[in-house]
């Protein structure tokens, strides 16, 4: 369930910082350093100064990224870089991008939800931990914004919400139209009081799934929380009890999700033969000749929990579980669809109990592009490489139900939303 509403957004003045397309960003967990550097470089109103601000080694308590971020949005807004809808929208949001063959245009809208939590409430697949949380509380502590939206899943069977929104997107021009990483990004102003209030109707009673930006949904309550125990305006109170979504349909046909490729950094000392006779005891191991014959035959046993393996030198593998069985006395207390898991099997049981390879964070890299990750063991950075196939949509909203969280980085929803469409200003 989910309780939304219009608002005042505030947007880029395209008039002033010109062609859009150069000041808009990535979300800001998936900007690395050169990246940032880039975007800096692109335009000096690009919205990385707002959201993921460089650092310098005289930071201080007075003037660090979080500081800079608000008075950055402030001068933006005095001087019209950004201004403030003045009428109360719906924020209709598609993304358009080539999938293999195919041609996905992903068309959801962008409201504020309550944080408030009833009966129902919008579920969490993922665990999060707490620096990435405090980092984005003292941006918004800041700020006072969110500056970016949480992806989140919604079931209309009916269709009726997708067909108001395509009904507005094809009617109205869009006030942003964009490429961008070679991804159109297009956005309409939905301010029909009816249709609103028909999307209203519809949400009050839809399941709702967060895809993306877990920690940001959690921060975002923990500042409302934090808000509510001081003095501050009450305008500021209420405004924060919302939080910034963008809301897409659980369509499957609509939906990309990608696997997060796990690269361990410290695997103990295990030398390949090992690894490979661990293995053997649990999987039937194939030798597959080149990373696209091994992903090709993943694909194929997309059902069969199938993992792909990189040990350099072009010897890639491709790991099928020979039984269920085998996970019953290494992952305990869950429920079966939760074990079935891939990136549960890889974590707990072929990380954990068969190869006794710590899975903590900081002990895995993920890389979404299966060629990036085969180059960094070419490249000596890590020694191993295992490949997933994609978590499937279904599989997220079960778990969510469950009251269950899978791994971190169990799902990569692509694309993702494009921060700088609009912003939510408490």
């Amino acid at each position: 369930m989910a309780d939304i509403r219009p608002f005042k957004g505030v947007v880029y003045n395209k008039n002033i910082v010109g062609n859009l397309s150069k000041v808009v960003a990535p979300p800001y967990d998936i900007i690395p350093k050169d990246m940032q550097n880039e975007l800096y470089r692109t335009s000096p109103y690009n919205i990385v100064r707002l959201e993921l601000g460089k650092m310098k080694s005289s930071d201080s308590s007075r003037d660090n990224r979080y500081t800079r971020a608000r008075e950055y949005f402030e001068s933006w807004l005095k001087n019209k870089q950004m201004v403030r809808d003045g009428k109360s929208a719906i924020y209709v949001y598609s993304q358009k991008y080539r999938e293999g063959a195919k041609v996905i245009d992903r068309v959801g809208f962008i409201a504020l939800m309550s944080l408030r939590e009833g009966r129902k409430k919008v579920l969490p697949h993922e665990n999060t931990l707490l620096a990435p949380k405090m980092d984005r509380l003292d941006l918004m502590r800041e700020v006072k914004a969110n500056l970016s939206p949480i992806f989140v899943l919604y079931d209309d069977n009916a269709h009726t919400i997708l067909k108001i929104l395509k009904k507005t997107s094809s009617s109205k021009k869009p006030f942003i139209d964009i490429s961008f990483e070679g991804i159109r990004n297009r956005a309409w102003k939905l301010d029909d009081e009816a249709r609103i209030k028909k999307i209203q109707l519809i949400m009050r009673n839809a399941n709702t799934f967060i895809a993306d930006g877990h920690h940001r949904f959690e921060v975002t309550r923990m500042y409302s929380k934090e808000l509510g125990n001081t003095k501050a305006p009450k305008a500021l109170r209420e405004s924060a009890g919302y939080v910034m979504v963008y809301f897409v349909e659980s369509k499957e046909d609509m939906l990309t999700v990608l696997p997060a490729h796990r690269l361990p950094k410290d695997i103990g000392g295990l030398k390949q033969d090992e690894i490979l006779k661990r293995l053997g005891k649990f999987f039937i191991v194939e030798k597959a000749g080149s990373l696209n014959t091994m992903m090709s035959k993943m694909n194929t046993l997309s059902n069969a929990h199938a993992f792909g393996m990189y040990l350099g030198r072009g010897r890639f593998y491709v790991l099928k579980l020979k039984k269920m069985d085998a996970l019953n006395g290494a992952i305990k207390n869950k429920p079966k669809a939760w074990k079935e898991l891939d990136v549960t099997i890889l974590h707990l049981f072929i990380f954990q109990h068969v190869l006794d390879i710590r899975d903590d964070d900081d002990n895995v890299e993920f890389v979404t592009s299966p060629r990036r990750a085969a180059q960094f063991v070419d490249k000596g950075k890590f020694k191993v490489a295992f490949f997933l196939n994609p978590t499937k949509v279904a599989q997220v909203k079960r778990i969510a139900s469950l009251g269950e969280k899978m791994p971190r980085k169990a799902t990569y929803f692509y694309p993702k939303p494009v921060s700088g469409i609009v912003i939510n200003k408490h």
